[in-house]
């Protein structure tokens, strides 16, 4: 697939400047996938099908983009973390993302607001994404996905959507952290996959020291669709499926 004009393309209208110019094409040569510094990945409230490790089940490398196997699925509720840091500084471009469709019949419904953090610092918890002020926020479409139970190699190109991101407020990117905050819904007991992401920009030069400091986390230690309660732990072993 050289190229993307069958993707969804989605433009930045949910961030502050509203700047609505007609976003710049990327590419796949533009794929940031090498530049993840897989060790450090941390994913909340999310479990792992077919795979080793969560991550695996959604940062998949082209050769793998249309494998439905595995995927990683919001375990209590329909929110997910995921913080992905770079080996390298980066300016990211546009994230492409493979999710659910509406299947009430497996408990699914298609993720709606995604707030996009660049270079946060702060706890990684639900309390306090849900309170931060985003880089951005993007609109995933609803029902524009994969249906579950469906083949294992899925095809179909119009399932991937392309969020283009500003570019003037991605710069010098060490992590960028995903929170998919609620769904199409507004049921939040209803879970949410991803199949699928790919994050598209370029490598800006290398990290600086204050970039390897750890960032503190915080999970679910019995996860509360309600309340999300919480304890303090370090949550490397978050990596793993369950």
């Amino acid at each position: 697939m050289s190229h993307n004009h069958n993707y969804h393309h989605c433009e930045d209208e949910h961030h502050d400047g509203h700047n609505h110019t007609a976003p710049i094409p990327t590419n796949p040569g533009q794929s940031l996938y090498q530049f993840i510094d897989t060790t450090k990945i941390r994913c909340f409230n999310v479990v792992g099908n077919g795979c080793n490790e969560i991550y695996k089940g959604f940062l998949k490398d082209r050769d793998n983009r249309f494998n439905c196997s595995s995927y990683a699925q919001s375990d209590a509720d329909c929110q997910v973390i995921v913080h992905i840091p770079f080996t390298a500084t980066c300016r990211v471009f546009s994230i492409i993302l493979r999710t659910n469709v509406d299947d009430s019949s497996n408990n699914l419904n298609s993720p709606k607001t995604i707030k996009i953090f660049n270079n946060f610092k702060k706890n990684l918890d639900f309390d306090t994404l849900n309170s931060a002020k985003p880089d951005l926020s993007i609109e995933q479409p609803q029902n524009v996905g994969v249906q579950a139970g469906s083949d294992d190699i899925n095809e179909d190109e119009s399932t991937f959507v392309e969020h283009y991101f500003p570019r003037i407020n991605f710069q010098n990117c060490s992590s960028l952290t995903l929170f998919l905050q609620d769904n199409w819904s507004g049921d939040e007991d209803e879970l949410s996959r991803l199949y699928y992401l790919e994050i598209r920009g370029e490598p800006t030069g290398k990290l600086q020291p204050d970039n390897s400091v750890p960032l503190m986390a915080v999970y679910e230690a019995a996860p509360n669709p309600a309340e999300h309660n919480k304890l303090e732990q370090e949550a490397d072993e978050l990596n793993f499926c369950s």
